[in-house]
């Protein structure tokens, strides 16, 4: 009797600073080959993303043969903001003649962080969102960028320790943060701090929060309420999702990005604040690379097919 052919499963997590594509097979679940590459954000350049993300598929696909192709499923850092998902699909398509999928990384991170059943996903790094899926819709809560949300991120907490500089300034007082803030900006006043926070760039100035985070550790009480306030915000993010889940609501909720990795305090008090209006809430870490979301978003759509 001839035995079934294998089928391939290919996801690409397209992150700012790299890309990590993995093959799996089904039927078993197995690991077959791990490929990384250079930055794959679209937004900040196209051309570059596309070429990055193509060289690391030519490797990924080399030994596989055509016909055992299932699916390619690529998350891309800031593809909702670029609206280039059709485009790209387009042509990794043509290129590589599979089923194609292309997704925001938050989304790719949701399906693995919560291993493809419903519930929320809270990522925290440079930028923050908030994104939920129930019965194979999505929602989305937060994410709208630095200047106009973005709660709980890194440049969220950065903003909020220069405009408490700022407010006391105001006020005729100088605030616990003025010196250190100051001083790491290299400035030796307030409006040349201002004046070095615009002309920085986003991720220069979230590494600010590195910072906070130290003062924080080092019992700075002003410190302390820029991350705490910082978490509660998008912690209300988790709460307006959740209400926004139909019942019975997913319990479920996976932990993503560089703040809530490393920052005690912030983790702490998201989850303290949000267990305050649903103490049902389970959280978890996202332990494995976010490409293995390809195995979940292949039994979805096999669920969706003989349902």
């Amino acid at each position: 009797m001839r035995r079934p052919k294998m089928t391939y499963l290919i996801g690409v997590d397209c992150g700012g600073t790299h890309i990590v594509g993995q093959t799996w097979t089904t039927a078993p679940e197995h690991l077959v080959q791990s490929v990384t590459g250079g930055p794959g954000n679209v937004v900040l350049d196209y051309s570059a993303a596309v070429t990055n993300l193509t060289t690391v598929l030519d490797q990924l696909t080399a030994t596989i043969p055509a016909d055992q192709l299932g699916l390619i499923l690529i998350g891309i850092a800031g593809i909702e903001t670029a609206g280039r998902a059709d485009q790209v699909q387009q042509t990794i398509t043509q290129r590589y003649h599979a089923n194609t999928q292309v997704i925001s990384d938050a989304k790719l991170a949701l399906l693995n962080g919560l291993a493809g059943a419903d519930g929320a996903l809270v990522i925290a790094g440079t930028g923050s969102v908030v994104y939920g899926r129930q019965a194979g819709k999505f929602l989305r809560v937060g994410g709208w960028g630095y200047v106009l949300g973005d709660e709980g991120s890194a440049y969220d907490i950065s903003k909020r320790a220069l405009k408490q500089v700022l407010t006391q300034t105001d006020n005729g007082q100088t605030s616990q943060l003025t010196a250190p803030l100051l001083a790491q900006l290299k400035v030796t006043d307030v409006a040349a701090a201002v004046q070095e926070f615009y002309a920085q760039d986003r991720q220069t100035n979230a590494q600010l929060a590195q910072l906070i985070a130290k003062l924080a550790e080092q019992q700075n009480s002003e410190a302390i309420t820029v991350l705490v306030t910082s978490a509660q915000a998008l912690a209300q993010q988790v709460v307006t999702l959740y209400q926004r889940f139909a019942e019975p609501r997913p319990q479920r909720v996976a932990l993503s990005g560089s703040v809530l990795q490393h920052n005690r305090l912030v983790r702490d008090t998201l989850t303290a604040t949000v267990h305050q209006s649903i103490p049902t809430i389970a959280f978890n870490d996202i332990t494995t690379n976010n490409a293995h979301a390809v195995i979940y978003w292949h039994r979805w759509t096999q669920e969706e097919i003989n349902s």
